[in-house]
């Protein structure tokens, strides 16, 4: 089969750091091709080669068998490439129809807009993936799913026969990846080349036919998805064995709680929520989309009032109006989305790092103290980057996980609030986080995570509060739960049939 893409001795560096080295391999037409490996390995530098954002220090980007050097997105899409970013592009004042065109608007005589003919032709993408979405619809008012395939339906209205997709899951829930991975068999079998880039090796399996694993910005191995395992994949991704996932001693709570909620209330979000959590105890916090899960541990850590109910830290009520005032109290929350809520991107990599301890304290740190601090956070958390002065952009996602968990953790904070930690991290690092909650745990902190997976929240945590539509469903202890009893609880009221 002719290759659609091929990436021949491909180098890219930022200052001292080589983020691709000599990468050569092809991609077919018509297939659907994924590219795997951990944060740092050079995946996005090569999506971004392909997008025409970044230019090779070296080497040869050939399209349909012929050598291109891309101007821009402009001109990868003007080539028939289309790319889905992971942090979702929108012009949230804008249309729907104003969205999909934008940057290349449909124009008459004397440079008018087009408006009805771009409206008729969204309306009939729009369908073509199933959305039953209004082309003058603001965006804004969009779910974040349907904000998610609008970057597929843009791809579509440039005709383009190569899409790639970066994460496109992290932010979907199940019923919605299941949407669209109907859209992207549908694609791959009328024609368009899918590169499809993810640490959710489940999917990949089910969407791709071959598999390209990247390891510190060079190429290892492409595999036909029916010749080999994930275990395979994962090893030539990370260059070593991944320990297989056993029980970890369960705690139970012992003595009085570290942190306690009683009757805690926010309208529409959730209400009368209780719960505990001991010192050194592992408590997952799970539930659908709309559970309230989220807005809950935003309260806790006073980024938004409850209207009624208490929140206690070892024994003291405490009624937090800022982050701030939490992390002086001991209680620190790293959130879900670290683009919006977990970095200052203004600002340097170092003064992100020591920024909260600085808060918490009530000082300015030293120059001398404060390159010290974020020299150590970046060496124990084996953080990507150039250098502390890079902005946080320059970073791969993982990477940037990476910083908003060392900030936190660097307060070594009495109870730990996670709002899906390991939402688009790789498997390795996956696991150390892991590890790391377990350790904190084990030092005594208490520690409450929310997460959308299953197998993980099974892994780590000692006992599972479910919510659903804002109350507390129920408890669980983690040992010998599985996942359909969680799921069945999440998902049914008391009294339905599941």
């Amino acid at each position: 089969m002719a290759a659609a893409i091929e990436f021949r001795n491909i180098d890219k560096s930022f200052g001292a750091v080589a983020a691709l080295s000599d990468v050569t391999f092809s991609i077919a037409a018509g297939e659907a091709h994924a590219i795997v490996g951990e944060n740092g390995a050079g995946k996005s530098t090569l999506l971004k080669s392909l997008d025409g954002v970044l230019r090779p220090d070296r080497g040869e980007l050939c399209i349909d068998g012929a050598p291109v050097a891309l101007g821009g997105t402009r001109d990868a899409l003007a080539r028939g490439i289309g790319l889905v970013h992971q942090e979702m592009l929108a012009f949230p004042n804008l249309s729907v129809a104003a969205n999909i065109f934008a940057g290349r608007e449909l124009t008459g005589r004397f440079g008018l807009l087009r408006e009805r003919e771009m409206r008729e032709r969204a309306r009939a993408l729009l369908a073509r993936l199933h959305l039953p979405v209004a082309p003058d619809a603001p965006v804004a008012e969009l779910p974040v799913a349907y904000r998610q395939l609008l970057q597929v339906a843009r791809a579509l209205a440039f005709e383009c026969h190569t899409l790639a997709l970066d994460e496109p899951t992290t932010s979907l829930t199940a019923a919605e990846t299941e949407h669209l991975f109907q859209i992207l068999a549908g694609l791959t079998q009328s024609g368009v080349t899918l590169i499809y880039v993810s640490h959710r090796l489940p999917e990949v399996f089910r969407v791709c036919d071959r598999i390209t694993a990247l390891r510190d910005g060079r190429f290892v191995a492409t595999f036909r998805r029916d010749e080999v395992g994930p275990d395979d994949v994962v090893q030539a991704m990370v260059g070593r064995s991944i320990p297989a996932r056993t029980d970890a001693p369960r705690r139970r709570a012992a003595g009085p709680p570290l942190l306690s909620v009683d009757r805690l209330t926010r309208p529409p979000c959730f209400e009368d929520v209780s719960l505990s959590v001991a010192p050194g105890e592992i408590v997952a916090l799970f539930g659908l989309v709309g559970s309230g899960r989220s807005e809950l541990v935003e309260t806790l850590v006073g980024l938004a009032p409850p209207s009624r109910g208490t929140i206690t830290v070892s024994g003291q009520a405490y009624t937090f109006r800022s982050a701030r005032d939490a992390a002086r109290a001991g209680v620190v929350l790293v959130p879900e989305e670290r683009q919006r809520q977990g970095l200052f991107f203004n600002l340097s990599v170092r003064h992100n790092l020591v920024l909260p301890s600085a808060e918490a304290r009530g000082a300015v740190i030293v120059r001398r103290s404060e390159t010290e601090l974020a020299g150590r956070l970046l060496r124990d958390w084996r953080i990507k980057a150039p250098s502390a002065a890079v902005a946080p952009d320059s970073l791969s996602g993982g990477n940037q996980q990476k910083v908003v968990l060392a900030k936190w953790l660097a307060l070594q904070p009495r109870v730990l609030l996670l709002d899906e930690p390991t939402k688009g991290v790789d498997v390795g690092a996956k696991y150390e986080i892991h590890e790391i909650v377990r350790e904190l745990a084990a030092r005594g902190a208490a520690c409450l995570i929310v997460s959308s997976d299953l197998p993980e929240v099974l892994a780590v945590a000692d006992r599972i509060v479910v919510m659903r539509q804002g109350r507390v469903r129920g408890e669980i202890m983690a040992a010998g739960a599985d996942e359909e009893r969680v799921m069945r609880m999440a998902a049914t009221a008391p009294g339905e049939a599941a």
